[in-house]
Order: C-alpha cells, then structure tokens, then sequence
C-alpha cells in the first residue's frame, strides 16, 4: 500500500500561489505602466517561480518521510505549474482581452518599429505582419502562458529533484 501524501493537495495550494502571483504581477504591471520587458521583472518572476516550485517539492519531501525520487519531484513540480499555469492563462486571456486590449495594438506597432529601423521594406514588413498576426491574439498570449509555465515547472522540478532527491531504503 502507497501512503504517499497527496499531490493533488499540494499542487492546488502552490498553484494557486504561483497563479496569484503571476495576476499580481500583470495587474500591477498594468496599473504602474511598467514595460514588461523589464529584465528586473523578469528576474524576479523567475526567482519566485522558483521559490514556490521548490517549496511545494520540498513540502511534499517532508511530508513523505524526507524521501524524494526525481519522478516525485516532477509530478509535484508539473502539477503545480499546471494548477498555476491555467489559472494563470485564463486571467491572461482576461487580461489582454478586456483589461488590457491596446498592449496587442502596442507590440504590433512596436514590432512595425523595429522592422522598419532594420531597412525592411514596408512590402516585406506587411508580409512578417501577416505571418505573425495569429501571434498576436488574447489566446496566443494566454497559451503562451501555460506551455511556459509548464517549461519552466519542467526545468525547476528536475534540478530541484536532483538536489532534493534522497531514496527510501526500503525501496532498495
């Protein structure tokens, strides 16, 4: 008999972290007009996303014994993400659909900007601009979202679990 603890109830408290985080962090974004390709946001996104993937690994850990495999630590770090991600998404979808629809019109003229001061001729600009449009929707940012999320969930789970891990003798 497994008496593992429970995943599930793990995974749905961090995610639900991660996912409060990440709507905080649009939404103050939004409010303060900061530039969300700020390095310094991305930084820490990337140290509390870490942060919180390592703490629900490790709340699983210490509630297994202090055992941990690798595929433990990616079932709870994926799963986390999973919760985080789509709740995430679904706010993002929000989020650049109603909240927040010109930063769509934003990127677009950036990126006309940024082709145009590369010499591109504006035949060759519309036609990148016709490739990338399906990019350039609520539902691709919202996607985009999840797949990182579940990257990242990926990515974290396996160094944390490799650092974490510690086997059950009586597992052999």
């Amino acid at each position: 008999m497994d008496n593992s603890p429970s995943i599930k109830s793990i995974a749905y408290t961090y995610g639900l972290l991660l996912a409060a985080y990440s709507v905080l962090v649009l939404v103050l974004i939004y409010a303060f007009n900061i530039s969300q390709d700020n390095w310094i946001i991305g930084v820490v996104n990337i140290l509390v996303t870490i942060a919180i993937l390592a703490l629900a690994i490790n709340n699983y850990k210490s509630k297994n014994n202090n055992y941990l495999s690798i595929k433990e630590a990616l079932k709870v770090g994926l799963a986390t993400a999973a919760v985080g991600g789509l709740v995430a998404a679904i706010y993002a979808y929000i989020h650049y659909s109603f909240v927040y629809p010109e930063f769509i019109e934003m990127v677009k003229e950036t990126s006309y900007q940024n082709m145009s001061d590369q010499g591109m001729s504006d035949k060759q600009i519309s036609d990148t601009m016709k490739m990338t449009e399906f990019t350039m929707k609520p539902w691709f940012f919202s996607t985009m979202t999840l797949v990182s999320s579940l990257f990242f969930g990926l990515l974290i789970s396996l160094i944390t679990g490799a650092i974490l891990k510690k086997q059950d003798p009586a597992l052999g």
